[in-house]
């Protein structure tokens, strides 16, 4: 009878071995058919991803994304993406793969160092990046002739003195009247000013799939509000792709958010958008409509 009860146990023993490994077996299966559908390392990871398009991987995948949206000089873009990796070198930390946003921290000084040790005229920033891409998206109903302010000053050194950026010189009169600074009108508050010009010059994008995302600071020792930072935002399937040159001579890069409040929280953390404490700004647009006042979440 013992001996009976003992081959008892081990059939059912066996048996539940042999349940369990069918069970992982269709669990294979299941899963190999699920990852067939998007194989892309950052398809599970958690967003807000960033990458710099230091190479083929990301600076296609976000052509192609930018292209599909209908921006402009998409090749010419990607030229100049490329171009500053190349610039800039390995030793930048320059990232071709998507990474947490809180994690990618190139080497601005090496940047830096890459491009001038490369090059002896100006390497572009954001606002030129964006106007780049919105060449023939952004119209005005008029715009100023004459530019005689300071805040662009640079902009329009690198447009009257490199070739390279005469794609978009031809519109120079549109960029300084979009971008330039502006005094409040008397009792106007500052965050209203660039959403009053939008309205006084009659601007407007053709293209309903990209918006230009531009934060606006404010000066109270000259009373004047200026476009510090821009930025092309393309809804996608995700979410939204934001894509920017950070600053003269610093990295592209391209952010994957959820929405606009985990993007405004990528912004938020860039501790060189805030002045002292109490001070109006900086102001977040996306085309001609005010968002918010972007708060502090820097950890300087």
């Amino acid at each position: 009878m013992n001996r009976i009860l003992k081959n008892c146990r081990s059939v059912v023993y066996l048996s539940n071995a042999i349940i369990i490994l069918m069970l992982i077996w269709i669990s294979m299966i299941v899963s190999g058919c699920g990852h067939d559908t998007d194989d892309s390392p950052s398809a599970s990871a958690e967003l807000p991803l960033s990458a710099n398009m230091s190479g083929n991987v990301t600076s296609s995948e976000v052509c192609n994304t930018l292209a599909e949206a209908g921006l402009s000089n998409v090749v010419v873009f990607n030229d100049w993406v490329l171009d500053f990796a190349g610039a800039a070198g390995t030793e930048a930390g320059l990232s071709d793969e998507w990474i947490p946003s809180g994690s990618l921290q190139p080497d601005i000084s090496k940047c830096m160092d890459g491009w001038e040790r490369h090059y002896d005229y100006s390497d572009a920033d954001c606002r030129m990046t964006a106007f780049l891409l919105m060449d023939g998206l952004i119209t005005s109903a008029k715009k100023d002739t004459e530019y005689d302010g300071t805040q662009l000053m640079f902009d329009v050194d690198a447009f009257n003195n490199v070739s390279k950026y005469d794609v978009i010189k031809k519109n120079i009169d549109l960029f300084t009247t979009l971008f330039g600074e502006r005094t409040p009108a008397e009792g106007e508050e500052p965050s209203a000013v660039f959403g009053s010009i939008w309205g006084e010059y009659g601007f407007s994008i053709q293209n309903d799939k990209a918006s230009l995302l531009n934060i606006v600071f404010y000066d109270p020792d000259f009373d004047q509000i200026f476009v510090g930072h821009s930025g092309i935002l393309v809804e996608t399937d995700q979410g939204l792709l934001f894509v920017e040159k950070l600053a003269f001579e610093q990295p592209y890069q391209a952010t994957k958010a959820r929405d606009m409040e985990q993007l405004l929280g990528v912004l938020a953390k860039r501790s060189e958008y805030f002045g002292e404490e109490g001070k109006a700004g900086p102001f977040v647009y996306r085309n001609g409509e005010y968002l918010c006042e972007l708060q502090n979440e820097s950890e300087e």
